[in-house]
């Protein structure tokens, strides 16, 4: 039963959602320019060489906790696709000092939430307590992190919640699309499997391979802490030299990952759902990692074409045409390789002309046909925007492992709105080049026998049952 504590901390938490933008731009203000920003995190490395930073934001009395290992699914061990993510989920599922039991009744004691996210180049562990418990988040994260046993009872349990999740996820069909698109442009490369496996590789992970990659990637010098919230900087320091510094200091060796290997021509592949009233499409091709220097004017580029309610996909698709009621554009950058990717979804018998209005829209932005009109508004959006993704305590520290993890500058946070507002014409014009053009993948779920002549004309298709959506190339 949640106690006083928990209801407390869902009182903290509406309160949060109320004042948490006015009480952060009010604290931190905007520099002469116009730019949100924050203040230097406090740094801290501890003797292990585990990183820690700590932002104090007193408005609300809760403190995020955010530990990030460099351990993710791009690791996985050839086969075992998923290996990293049952890893993740098992830390919580008992240490050398409490059972999976005795950690849960814990964290809910004090109401607070700790939870494991696995991704491609790394894994999060989330974690959120009132200001007051804050000492017993940092107590509970040392003790996943730095003492996991992976007991065989739990591995055999947690495996199988795992296959059981896979074999529901094909039944929505929009999901299917957009992990299907991963597959069919990166291939066989780590990017192109999903994070949590497939199920003929999770059916193969032993209790064995989960230790081993523990063994190999969950050191405190592969990882960082960030800590946001009702707490002073000197405390942080403390408590995370307190409970994390007997975290075991070892030596890592990340594997160098492989180039993605380059699309040649327009490759579709189409998922066959013959019950399906309407498709799911997603187009796009390869683009830049995080740190690359053309992902903010592609971010711009990305906006005009299907940002917002005013992009040309909107106003082209679903305001003249009607052909949808939603579709966009983003860019997606990890730490090696990145994409960028239209998705949206039409009526069957339209599917074939909402793919060639997009085609046209994107081959029109990329040779540069726009105005300063489109550019400005553009770059407002994004700019205007960028405050309200930080204004929670989770979102910031988030943004500030990822600087960490994609090495992409300590000052990235900072500079963000002014290198926005600085993209000219030259600059956009290297970012508009990322946009897909004669090399891209295409992925649409819905009856193939409708749309297999119709987009015959665009490359090879292949068609494949909805099952096999996770299959390369």
């Amino acid at each position: 039963m949640t106690g006083l504590r928990g209801r407390s901390r869902r009182s903290i938490l509406a309160l949060s959602g109320v004042i948490g933008f006015l009480a952060v731009t009010a604290a931190w203000g905007a520099d002469p320019a116009g730019s949100f920003r924050i203040p230097p995190p406090a740094r801290t490395v501890l003797k292990n060489g585990l990183v820690v930073l700590a932002v104090e934001r007193h408005d609300v009395p809760l403190v995020q906790l955010r530990l990030m290992v460099r351990a993710g699914s791009s690791f996985d061990p050839a086969g075992k696709g998923g290996t990293a993510a049952l890893c993740a989920r098992l830390l919580k599922r008992g240490t050398k000092t409490r059972s999976a039991a005795q950690f849960a009744e814990e964290v809910e004691f004090v109401g607070g939430t700790i939870d494991v996210e696995p991704g491609r180049d790394a894994v999060v562990l989330e974690a959120e307590f009132a200001s007051r418990d804050a000492e017993i988040g940092f107590n509970l994260l040392a003790d996943i992190v730095s003492n996991p046993i992976f007991a065989a009872a739990e591995f055999d349990n947690e495996k199988s919640l795992v296959l059981g999740e896979l074999r529901g996820r094909l039944d929505d069909p929009s999901r299917a699309a957009d992990q299907a698109f991963d597959t069919w442009l990166y291939g066989a490369h780590p990017y192109g499997g999903p994070p949590e496996g497939v199920a003929e590789s999770v059916g193969g992970i032993t209790r064995t391979d989960v230790q081993a990659f523990y063994e190999a990637y969950y050191a405190p010098g592969n990882a960082a802490l960030v800590v946001v919230g009702d707490i002073g900087a000197s405390q942080v320091a403390q408590r995370a030299d307190r409970y994390l510094s007997p975290w075991k200091k070892r030596g890592v060796s990340l594997p160098k990952l492989p180039a993605p290997a380059a699309v040649t021509g327009t490759r579709v592949l189409l998922l066959d759902k013959p019950d399906a009233t309407q498709s799911q499409i997603r187009i796009g091709g390869m683009a830049v990692r995080r740190a690359d220097p053309d992902l903010i004017p592609l971010e711009v580029g990305s906006t005009i074409l299907g940002g917002g309610f005013t992009s040309w996909l909107i106003d082209e698709l679903r305001v003249k045409r009607g052909l949808t009621y939603s579709a966009s554009s983003r860019v997606r950058a990890w730490k090696d390789a990145g994409n960028v990717r239209l998705s949206t979804f039409s009526k069957n018998e339209t599917v074939a002309e909402t793919v060639k209005v997009s085609l046209d829209l994107t081959r029109k932005l990329r040779a540069g046909s726009l105005e300063e009109a489109d550019i400005e508004r553009a770059k407002s959006y994004i700019a205007g925007l960028f405050p309200l993704r930080l204004e929670s305590p989770e979102a910031l520290a988030q943004a500030l492992l990822d600087q960490e993890l994609y090495g992409t500058g300590a000052d990235f946070i900072n500079l963000y709105q002014k290198r926005v507002r600085s993209v000219g014409i030259e600059s956009l014009k290297r970012g508009l080049r990322w946009l897909p053009g004669d090399d891209m993948a295409i992925v649409i779920v819905g009856p193939a026998a409708l749309f297999k002549g119709p987009l015959a004309g665009l490359g090879p298709v292949t068609v494949r049952p909805l099952t096999a959506a996770r299959s390369a190339p």
